[in-house]
């Protein structure tokens, strides 16, 4: 695929002084995009149309629209989505024409949606919270808005008309007896109150009125702790938090979401795929897309902040396995159910249109912004992500081409500087944790993972694949001592994917009974050359996979069984597919061919006669 141009946003200096390049993104990432971004713009069902968004804020119970208390919430995703990621021309001409059409619905006093809704402490309840919600959303958006397009005042007018309505309830909402009232109330509990810090911190930025973040930084205090949360109002009201310690400095702030992320990571709520179920409950089985997005990107707001590289692995992970195996084949993001050995059929299509999808095309504004970044001052660039494309930043455009995925056990890339100083810039370019080889050619001085390159300057960066074998305690089992008389209970990754076994690719390996089903793994080497790169075409088609074999614990025989990406679910209906088996060592018995499934040839129809 071509370069995937994407408006250009203002650039953002994290605390750790890193800024964001310009994108143009190519390859697995600008396809994904680009499948979302079709989504919302080319007509589907439901489409996405004028009327669609607008219904959003027209208070008219004859037209209907899922989550009709939550005024705002379709249009303000939508709206900042577009804001973020547009390409101009007539996307730009349809925003402005939207933003219009929706501040013809904004109330007297700036509310958007039911304006009889008493915000009285003693009358607050699930239906206000709903209204805080879809107008927190609304807000959010207005200001991606204006910040895209500073010359369209009525945006950042209506937007403050927002906040002043916002301020005025604000003491009510945040009463002890209101936070009691709410506590159990799932998508209608109190973080629908918490999660306006993010829309408020923006329009400190926008006004200058501290005002409005004064109020933003109240929420942190008063979000109650895990229980059984809504965790898509949970992270977005850490996100705003970070937010909010990007513009003061405040450290006090950052160390209170720090603490609460770690108390993610040791609650068990983060998964082995990275991503988080849509409720803090032990016992709930899907994700939500807005949930995993928020994970992703209160992550990489974490790294840039800290620049400690553990929360830029975590995002990475959730990236590759959560976030994209959360997309499905239309471009919208939504629901995928678990169970203990990985992914199941979701009882419905799983499609979450009223919000993921559009909080999913945000996200990867976010990643855009963290590809490449430059140091502060624009000394030196670093590549963080190895995604293709050409970012642009402290006066420099670097290319990045994947050259090839080796044997599919790793993947070769050309890193080259496009443009910049005569003298040349200095380049950091990331080994992962998931690299168990790591080559630059040709070398530069000293080993290093930095190097000087001038205009036209081009290097080859070869990354091997690491087997990473993970036990249910998250522990890690070394691939030299995997079990070969007793299997074991193990998730494998290679490099930065997790891989299992799709229903859709080999259905015999998951007909019953298959709780017990071996699988087989030869001595490495001799797996490693047999790897090999995922066929298909279009998005999810970028990782590898392996052929080994397995044990059915129903039927006599050893089978070859292809692992892939969990990641390529986005290329099929849902199916099952588990990343949890029983691992065992195996002798080489030849390469383990990944075939495909021969097309089924059907009889000829009998004639009916009468």
């Amino acid at each position: 695929m071509g370069i995937l141009t994407v408006a250009a946003c203002v650039m953002t200096v994290g605390m750790a002084g890193l800024e964001a390049a310009v994108p143009h993104p190519e390859g697995e990432l600008a396809e994904r995009i680009a499948l979302v971004f079709d989504r919302i713009t080319v007509v589907e069902e439901p489409a996405f149309s004028d009327d669609f968004i607008l219904a959003d804020v027209v208070v008219d119970k004859s037209r209907p629209r899922r989550f009709m208390e939550f005024s705002g919430d379709i249009s303000g995703r939508f709206l900042g989505a577009l804001a973020m990621l547009s390409r101009g021309g007539d996307d730009d001409a349809r925003l402005h024409r939207l933003v219009a059409e929706t501040l013809k619905h904004q109330r007297k006093d700036g509310r958007f949606g039911y304006e009889n809704l008493s915000f009285k402490a003693a009358d607050v309840g699930p239906d206000q919270m709903a209204l805080l919600w879809g107008n927190g959303r609304l807000l959010v958006g207005l200001l991606e808005y204006a910040q895209r397009f500073p010359e369209r005042k009525e945006a950042l007018e209506a937007a403050e008309r927002l906040g002043v309505f916002l301020l005025a309830v604000f003491d009510d909402c945040a009463k002890p007896e209101v936070m009691d009232r709410l506590r159990g109330k799932a998508a209608n509990g109190f973080i629908c109150f918490t999660q306006l810090n993010e829309g408020l911190e923006l329009l400190a930025r926008a006004t200058g009125k501290e005002a409005y973040r004064d109020a933003a930084r109240k929420m942190e205090p008063i979000l109650e702790g895990r229980g059984d949360q809504h965790t898509h109002g949970y992270l977005t009201t850490l996100r705003g938090t970070m937010m909010i310690y990007e513009t003061t400095g405040d450290t006090a702030l950052l160390e209170a979401v720090k603490a609460r992320y770690q108390d993610l990571l040791d609650s068990g709520s983060v998964m082995l795929n990275g991503g988080i179920l849509e409720y803090f409950k032990q016992d709930y089985d899907r994700d939500e897309g807005c949930s995993v997005a928020d994970l992703l990107r209160l992550s990489l707001q974490l790294w840039k902040a800290t620049g400690d590289e553990a929360y830029l692995e975590r995002a990475e992970t959730c990236l590759y396995n959560a976030f994209y195996a959360n997309q499905f084949d239309t471009g919208d993001f939504g629901h995928r159910c678990f169970a203990y050995k990985g992914y199941k059929p979701h009882p419905g299509s799983g499609r979450a249109w009223w919000c993921c999808t559009m909080h999913g095309m945000r996200a990867f504004r976010d990643v855009l912004d963290s590809v490449v970044t430059a140091d502060k001052g624009g000394d030196a660039l670093r590549l963080n992500l190895w995604e293709e494309g050409r970012w642009s930043a402290g006066g420099c455009t670097l290319a990045v081409s994947r050259k090839s995925h080796g044997n599919g056990a790793g993947a070769s890339y050309e890193v080259a500087l496009v443009d910049g100083p005569a003298a040349g810039m200095r380049v950091f370019l990331r080994r992962p944790a998931w690299a168990s080889g790591f080559t630059v050619s040709p070398a530069p001085a000293g080993g290093e993972t930095a190097v000087l390159l001038k205009p036209g300057d081009k290097v080859t960066v070869s990354l091997e694949y690491a087997f990473r074998f993970v036990n249910p305690k998250n522990e890690a089992v070394a691939y030299d001592a995997l079990p070969a008389d007793k299997p074991e209970m193990l998730a494998l990754f290679l490099g930065p994917w997790l891989m299992g076994v799709d229903e859709r690719r080999n259905p015999m390996f998951h007909g019953e009974p298959w709780d017990e089903n071996v699988l087989r793994f030869p001595e490495e080497g001799a797996l490693r050359a047999a790897a090999g790169k995922l066929e298909g075409k279009g998005a999810a088609a970028s990782g590898p996979v392996l052929g080994v074999t397995y044990n059915h614990s129903g039927f006599m025989g050893e089978y070859a069984v292809p692992l892939t990406p969990v990641a390529s679910q986005t290329a099929h209906d849902q199916a099952t597919f588990s990343y949890r088996h029983l691992v065992q060592r195996a002798p080489w018995r030849g390469r383990a061919a990944v075939r495909t499934r021969r097309p089924c040839k059907m009889p000829a129809a009998a004639t009916e006669t009468s």
